[in-house]
């Protein structure tokens, strides 16, 4: 009896033996496969695509930013355009005709283009204090801002101002311009003189008597308008 169990255990122990190899045969295999996968993982770091991956991410934070000055860059190319365009825009916006023309039929459009709104005015229409009409609204260019300033007693060539009058309520009813013409005043000939009120043309010379007689009763060097501007 011993000796056919002896046999029986004979025989079955090569069984066993095969099927311990076959587990460990089975757990090498995944033990090999994590081996593998930290060496692949180490070769794929340096790839972009698996600097994107959470495993790592040291490595992809630097690579990130350094893509990053590339949108920068454009951005920036886009605002330098917008800000030229806003400074070309405020630039153009800024330049105001300093020199009104010198003859009727040049000026009085370009009075009604309002050229020289740009013009240091006075806060509002107020009384006048001459004889043009009930309102009166008084711009004037640099030239002659600068002159009054200084409190010159003879304004400079170039110096220029324009008179809006006004009814009794807010309507404008036309245009008064002086515009030195020369550094002498002469008399006021070195002044040319323009005046159109409700259509009608009164003045558009230099020298108008119609003009000079009042401008050079009061005020400095034919500009009869309170300064500082009201």
């Amino acid at each position: 009896m011993r000796t056919a169990t002896a046999l029986a255990l004979t025989l079955l122990l090569p069984c066993a033996c095969t099927d311990s190899t076959g587990d460990e045969s089975t757990t090498v295999a995944p033990t090999s496969t994590a081996t593998s996968a930290p060496g692949t993982s180490d070769d794929t770091t340096t790839a972009p695509g698996t600097t994107d991956d959470g495993s790592t991410t040291d490595d992809g934070s630097t690579t990130s930013p350094t893509t990053s000055p590339t949108t920068t860059d454009d951005t920036t190319g886009d605002t330098t355009g917008d800000t030229t365009s806003a400074e070309e825009s405020s630039s153009t916006g800024s330049e105001v005709d300093q020199l009104p023309p010198t003859n009727g039929a040049e000026l009085l459009p370009w009075l009604q283009s309002e050229a020289y709104v740009g013009w240091t005015s006075e806060s509002a229409p107020h009384p006048s204090t001459g004889p043009h009409f009930q309102g009166v609204w008084t711009f004037v260019n640099d030239a002659l801002l600068s002159s009054l300033e200084a409190g010159n007693a003879m304004h400079p060539e170039g110096a220029a101002s324009v008179k809006e009058p006004f009814d009794a309520g807010v309507s404008r009813l036309g245009w008064s311009v002086i515009d030195k013409v020369q550094p002498d005043s002469a008399g006021g000939a070195g002044w040319y003189w323009y005046e159109i009120f409700d259509g009608a043309v009164f003045a558009d010379g230099t020298g108008e008597a119609l003009c000079t007689g009042c401008h050079s009763a009061a005020g400095t060097d034919f500009f009869r308008s309170p300064f500082p501007l009201q």
